[in-house]
């Protein structure tokens, strides 16, 4: 995860790049963005105007304002991210075995970004990474970011509460996709789901009832929050898998217990029912999400 309101795209994109070399192609980077005081203080590179990023406040102009540069802000460093991946040509390295390695000059390019909140004239010091471009992710709430992601993302994680709700956010989200003009593949949209599971009927709901009245207060978070049985999780899955979706994001209640329900007790049962793959024989998360590598917009055609 990289915080776009405080970090510095070019060492970003090195760092995804390395990590996608030692993960052999499979890294990705999900962006975000900040509006509190207390980030700003932790990271020490600017003063931002402190603002409550949430969806039921957008009806105020200041707030929307405020939101909606930092989101503009977060697409930029994204186009920079992506033109610093395709800097280096895929074969500007040379490889010679008896004097080492070296790079053909002409194959590495200058991106010469200048926009409102960066200039970087790059190119990067690391080799284009494995899958060219790594995944480019973030979880989007409502129209704003929505228009974040269909600018610069591969991958959406949204929040629906129902089908309807569901059904309202992929219509939105392929509209601001028409509205951008968007040049990449289509947006892979992914549900989020909290997940407690349970074996036996109602003991997940009773888990989640006793760990509130724990804590003092009923568990609450951005995402629908389901309880009960890996069987009835599975129901929930099927029931949505025909609303635009790609796929789901499972956050576990608790660990160890409920990733270990989600591993052990829901994913043989979607296997069995041939919704959930019996082997990974794609190379790369870009292949594993049906997405292909891309092509490096400086290299001659």
């Amino acid at each position: 995860m990289a915080t776009t309101t405080h970090t510095e795209p070019f060492h970003v994109s090195k760092a995804i790049a390395t990590l996608d070399y030692v993960s052999s192609g499979r890294a990705g980077v999900q962006v975000r963005v900040s509006g509190t005081r207390l980030e700003a203080e932790q990271f020490g590179r600017r003063v931002v105007a402190e603002v409550e990023l949430r969806a039921d406040r957008l009806d105020d102009p200041a707030v929307r304002q405020v939101i909606t540069e930092h989101f503009d802000e977060a697409a930029d460093y994204v186009e920079v991210l992506r033109r610093l991946w395709d800097s280096w040509e895929d074969d500007a390295e040379i490889r010679d075995v008896a004097t080492g390695r070296f790079v053909d000059r002409d194959k590495l390019h200058s991106i010469d970004f200048e926009g409102r909140w960066f200039r970087v004239r790059g190119p990067s010091i690391t080799p284009r990474p494995p899958q060219g471009q790594p995944v480019v992710a973030a979880l989007a709430h409502a129209t704003i970011p929505y228009r974040l992601a269909a600018r610069q993302a591969d991958v959406v994680f949204v929040t629906p509460r129902d089908p309807a709700d569901l059904r309202g956010m992929v219509a939105e989200i392929r509209a601001e996709e028409a509205a951008v003009g968007r040049r990449l593949a289509p947006l892979r949209i992914f549900a989020d789901l909290v997940v407690f599971l349970d074996d036996e009927p109602g003991a997940a709901a009773a888990r989640k009832d006793h760990l509130d009245q724990l804590d003092g207060r009923p568990y609450r978070s951005d995402a629908l929050v389901f309880t009960g049985t890996p069987a009835e999780l599975a129901d929930h899955l099927h029931a949505w898998q025909d609303d635009g979706l790609a796929g789901f994001r499972l956050r576990p209640g608790t660990q160890p217990h409920d990733l270990e329900a989600v591993t052990r007790r829901l994913v043989p049962r979607l296997q069995q029912q041939g919704a959930f793959r019996d082997d990974y024989g794609e190379a790369t998360l870009r292949s594993r999400l049906g997405l292909h590598r891309p092509a490096n917009r400086y290299a001659a055609v």
